[in-house]
């Protein structure tokens, strides 16, 4: 590869009218590489789909795919994959930032390693608080596929999109999962299991704005979505070792994600007496002293609290919650 190969964005749009035109004057400004743009309206109902058919006209880099129907974030990605013609891909969120040398970074890592996957790092930004980074980039600078698999679990490697540059081919292997919430986390893991050299980057290329209104800070149901996400990454653990899935590693995710993540879920407000308390004991089914192990191996002292406390008593649980915020 050559660090002028052009570089497909694929930008899913919904009701993004407000922040698509700056955000591609903002990709039009990336130094350094041959870009491709495909920005696909997921059947917005704002002007989004005029706003990117006029971006499209004006600029010959940029392409427009226009979605019949809302199939969700997953769906327009997919669209915009197979619309691609980049050796590599980078996925971004219209109303995101990114510094302007973003593509230029994770380019030269993937031309310098002959990386499938480049993991960099990221900064999460909210009205009213610090910023601060999004999870750790591993120390190491290459890694097999099996082992930034690991990384993931353990949370080393973040499930997000944005910070990551794939090779296109690779993309074309994987499912695009249909989950409201998540979805990235399944086609990041899914994109690892058939990576063979994943490179990282230890500089911030991405700036995630978190607002008021956003599907992760909406109170909208997560328990279905974060069920499918366990099935994909069982999936993909499994094909790498199926002797992984009795690991601590594994063990680990399925207790912050299949446990926690669902018992914050189900004490959120979002769901009407019966349907919580199906969901709760759903939930405490599936815990046990091997995930409770598995927290304490990983020295994670404060899920190890949360975990406990939750298995004694989901009231309890939900009241921790409430005293800190909703920030567990």
């Amino acid at each position: 590869m050559t660090d002028l190969e052009r570089i497909t964005v694929v930008l899913p749009c919904y009701n993004a009218a407000e922040f698509a035109e700056s955000a591609i004057d903002r990709l039009l400004g990336q130094e350094g590489v041959d870009l491709e743009i495909v920005a696909v309206d997921d059947a917005s109902t704002d002007g989004t789909a005029r706003l990117l058919t006029e971006l499209a006209a004006r600029h010959e880099c940029v392409r427009a795919i226009l979605l019949e129907r809302n199939g969700g974030v997953a769906a327009a990605r997919e669209a915009g994959v197979t619309a691609a013609t980049g050796t590599y891909v980078w996925f971004v969120d219209a109303d995101d930032d990114w510094p302007p040398d973003a593509l230029r970074s994770m380019v030269g890592v993937a031309a310098a390693t002959n990386a499938d996957i480049v993991c960099a790092g990221a900064t999460v930004t909210a009205e009213g608080h610090a910023d601060k980074p999004v999870g750790e980039v591993p120390d190491q600078p290459l890694l097999t596929g099996a082992e930034a698999l690991r990384s993931l679990l353990v949370g080393d490697i973040t499930g997000h999109l944005w910070n990551k540059l794939f090779r296109r081919d690779l993309l074309e292997k994987i499912t695009f999962t249909r989950i409201r919430q998540h979805s990235d986390q399944a086609m990041v893991a899914q994109a690892l299991v058939e990576a063979r050299r994943v490179a990282t980057l230890q500089r911030s290329v991405y700036t995630y704005r978190l607002r008021v209104g956003s599907i992760i800070r909406s109170g909208a149901k997560r328990a279905d979505s974060l069920r499918e996400l366990g099935e994909v990454i069982e999936s993909c653990v499994s094909r790498v070792d199926k002797r992984a899935l009795r690991g601590v590693d594994y063990l680990y995710y399925r207790a912050r994600y299949s446990v926690l993540s669902r018992l914050k879920d189900a004490t959120s407000g979002a769901y009407d007496p019966p349907e919580r308390s199906a969901l709760l004991k759903e939930i405490r089914g599936e815990m046990s002293m091997r995930q409770l192990a598995a927290l304490a191996r990983r020295r994670d002292s404060r899920r190890l609290a949360i975990y406990t406390i939750g298995w004694i008593s989901p009231r309890g649980y939900g009241a921790v919650l409430d005293r800190a915020g909703g920030r567990l």
